[in-house]
């Protein structure tokens, strides 16, 4: 771990210290550039993890004076990020700032290292292993070849459970100068069993029905000195299941194994979708009892919903049993404040998609698995990785307390049980480049990468790099005979040169072409594929579709009002953008007439509508409950609309509207940052970057009256040493309730 290692690859189970590991290791970066007044990206793949990192970082960090900030994942740079990282303040000025791998991709070739006169000194990357990843995977690697290459004192730091090839990973980034840090899966922090657990057949209830009882199999122990019997078996639940046809089904025996395990202390229980999710619920609560006494906690959270969501939020209730709910259709505050509880010990249990599997950092008494399966869009559900698996399994046990952790996967049947047992045996493997992948699955369309982004979006980032790395050698003549150097930069070029030479000369071939084509055309957007995060594909299909759209399309006093009808044709030609249309058509399908109705949706959010509001206008259905629409709702606006929108618009105002006055540009700059955070006001904007919930932001905005010379910490100060008279005066009588919301999730 020493400070002169230029790349660090940290391998080791969940829970077992690699946070502390990060601390350690910031403090030396900072400590070693200090004259320098060096500073740290820390990059995490959420913005929930986001969130609970720099939380984290500020509390540890705070007692030493060190400033943490966080960028937004939005792809775009409002006044007030920008005021942030121009910070001159001794007192003010970032030394650790933390966000998403694309944020900091598009800072860095913003050129805001310079602008910043600081260097970067280190890089963390938390769930390191997410370069695997098919959709995000390749963006992150490449943004780490770029800093490698480019970021003159960058040193790294990879955090990741345990994969197989720590030291190439680490060699890739340091060369010879490189070290990793590695514990095989059989070192655990704390002991578990995992297993598999069914229902089976009991004597006859009646003529057609049976009773049941819950079998236990142990197929995986964290050591071999846990001495247990490879089954036993749990009790029937009749509240839950009244027979064993009922019982064979894999949400009741979630449900059923959950409620049992529950008395050794808090449960995940985990299912693939929202709508099960929501389902598993209601079935865990047959077997619970309400409580009598309400924790004064739960009590703020549910006055909390009742304001955000509406009184028959059916999480409320969920909450007196002691059942929080996790999904993205809920509001990212709604779930920090669940997931505070469940830390805190307020609830038994924790129901959750499995996609939460990258977002807890805290330990439980059990998990269980309804599915071990992640959604698919297009088709069948996809095993969740290996990586992410270990990842939440490793949570199941208390250090402290030295309990067993208990995993159990439900299966409805022998043939999902044996199904289940090759999945819990599939050990993790190599951290391999998504770029192999992509290029096997391209295989025959490698020669031209101009139409390829077109129909696999995903190759834009691979476009970017290559136009990125040719504006940066200065559009050399050579570039076609020196690319093959530069992609060694890479993690998947060499595996893949490696692993299947025709296709990597296929894709050199195709690689020339390109160049020859796109890149070495003066009249070529490079300038642009830095700055909006666009390839240039993507960027000539905003000039094909822009029609009448120019610098004097911007107003921002009415851009997002009902009467205009700019913002529609605005979205009309994003819907083209071969890096944005897969979002937009998840949201309204494949009819670029339907421009009309994603327009509404986000002047409804800039405007101030409420959840349900935007929900019961735009997502409901017919003879549905409303918590079906406000789910909806809520993963079309924060998983697609608001981040894919912010991000479409900022890059449209940079091609169609770079020529205007600097100060009218600058005027223009925060309209991309009102779709993100939902808020139609400069000053809103400043509150919901310092994590101010979406309601509270505008009223408690204009109370505070912030100078625009007021920093960002010294606002956060401000609002911090506000009473609960200050907050009702500027909210009314719930304004103590945004307070008390507001310090939790901020870690006050």
């Amino acid at each position: 771990m020493g400070s002169s290692r230029r790349a660090v690859v940290v391998s080791l189970p969940t829970s077992s210290g690699k946070t502390l590991i990060a601390q350690f290791r910031i403090l030396q970066a900072l400590n070693q550039f200090d004259d320098q007044e060096g500073w740290v990206a820390y990059i995490a793949p959420t913005r929930a993890l986001v969130n609970q990192v720099t939380r984290q970082l500020r509390k540890d960090f705070n007692p030493l004076n060190i400033i943490v900030e966080q960028l937004s994942p939005a792809l775009e740079f409002d006044n007030i990020e920008i005021d942030l990282l121009k910070e001159k303040q001794q007192d003010a000025k970032f030394r650790v700032l933390v966000t998403t791998p694309e944020k900091l991709d598009l800072m860095l070739k913003l050129g805001w290292e310079e602008k910043i006169g600081r260097p970067l000194t280190l890089v963390v990357v938390d769930e390191a292993h997410n370069i695997n990843s098919d959709h995000r995977g390749l963006k992150l690697e490449l943004l780490l070849a770029t800093i490698n290459n480019e970021s003159k004192y960058a040193q790294f730091l990879l955090l990741t459970p345990f994969i197989n090839n720590a030291k190439e990973v680490a060699r890739w980034l340091g060369g010879s100068n490189s070290e990793d840090v590695s514990l095989g899966l059989d070192w655990q922090p704390n002991d578990r069993v995992i297993g598999v657990i069914k229902p089976i057949k009991g004597r006859p209830l009646t003529k057609r029905s049976f009773d049941y009882s819950l079998d236990f199999e142990m197929i995986h122990t964290s050591r071999d000195t846990l001495a247990l019997d490879e089954s036993f078996s749990f009790p029937n639940n009749h509240k839950v299941a009244n027979s064993y046809t009922k019982a064979s089904d894999q949400g009741h025996i979630a449900a059923m194994s959950a409620s049992y395990l529950k008395k050794r202390g808090p449960v995940i229980v985990m299912h693939s979708t929202p709508a099960y999710v929501w389902s598993l619920a209601k079935k865990i609560k047959k077997g619970e009892v309400k409580s009598n006494t309400i924790h004064e906690d739960i009590a703020l959270v549910q006055k909390y919903l009742l304001l955000e969501l509406g009184k028959d939020f059916p999480l409320i209730e969920l909450l007196e049993y002691g059942i929080g709910i996790h999904h993205s259709g809920l509001p990212e505050e709604v779930r920090q404040l669940i997931e505070w509880l469940f830390e805190n010990e307020r609830l038994n249990y924790l129901v959750a998609t499995t996609t939460i599997a990258q977002g807890i950092n805290f330990p439980v008494s059990g998990v269980i698995l309804a599915s071990h399966q992640y959604p698919s869009k297009n088709k069948a559900p996809e095993d969740m990785p290996p990586e992410d698996f270990w990842n939440i399994a490793g949570r199941a046990g208390r250090v402290s307390q030295g309990q067993l952790g208990v995993i159990a996967l439900a299966a409805k049947d022998d043939e999902r049980a044996n199904l289940l047992k090759n999945f819990i045996n599939k050990n993790t493997g190599d951290l391999n480049s998504a770029l192999i992948q992509m290029a096997v699955t391209a295989n025959n369309e490698l020669d031209d990468l101009g139409r390829i982004v077109y129909k696999y979006p995903e190759w834009s980032s691979f476009l970017q790099y290559l136009a990125h790395t040719y504006r940066q050698m200065d559009k050399p003549e050579g570039f076609i005979d020196q690319i093959e150097q530069v992609l060694r930069g890479t993690l998947g070029f060499e595996k893949l040169r490696l692993a299947n030479s025709n296709i990597a000369r296929q894709l050199l071939q195709g690689i020339r072409h390109y160049t020859d084509t796109y890149l070495s055309d003066p009249r070529a957007p490079l300038k642009l594929v830095d700055s909006t995060g666009f390839s240039i594909q993507g960027i000539r299909s905003v000039f094909t579709h822009k029609g009448d759209i120019n610098k004097n399309s911007w107003n921002h006093e009415t851009l997002f009002s009902e009467q205009s009808p700019v913002l529609k044709d605005m979205m009309g030609v994003l819907l083209h953008v071969p890096e944005l249309r897969n979002n937009f058509k998840d949201v309204i399908g494949h009819g670029y007439e339907e421009t009309d109705k994603l327009a509404s949706i986000i002047k409804d959010w800039v405007n101030g509508k409420s959840i349900p509001e935007i929900a019961e206008s735009h997502f409901s259905k017919a003879n549905e409950d409303a918590v079906d629409s406000i789910t909806r709702c809520g993963q079309r606006l924060f998983g697609k609309v608001t981040q894919t929108t912010s991000w479409g618009l900022s890059a449209l105002l940079a091609i169609t509207a770079s020529d205007l006055p600097e100060d009218e540009l600058k005027k223009l700059g925060n309209l991309p940052s009102q779709v993100f955070y939902g808020v139609n006001s400069d000053e809103a904007i400043v509150m919901r970057l310092l994590g101010i919930p979406r309601t509270a932001a505008k009223p408690l905005a204009n109370y505070c009256k912030s100078d625009s010379k007021e920093s960002l910490p010294a606002l956060r100060s401000r609002l911090r040493n506000l009473t609960d008279s200050d907050w009702n005066q500027a909210l009314g009588a719930n304004g103590q309730v945004y307070r008390k919301i507001w310090h939790i999730l901020e870690g006050v």
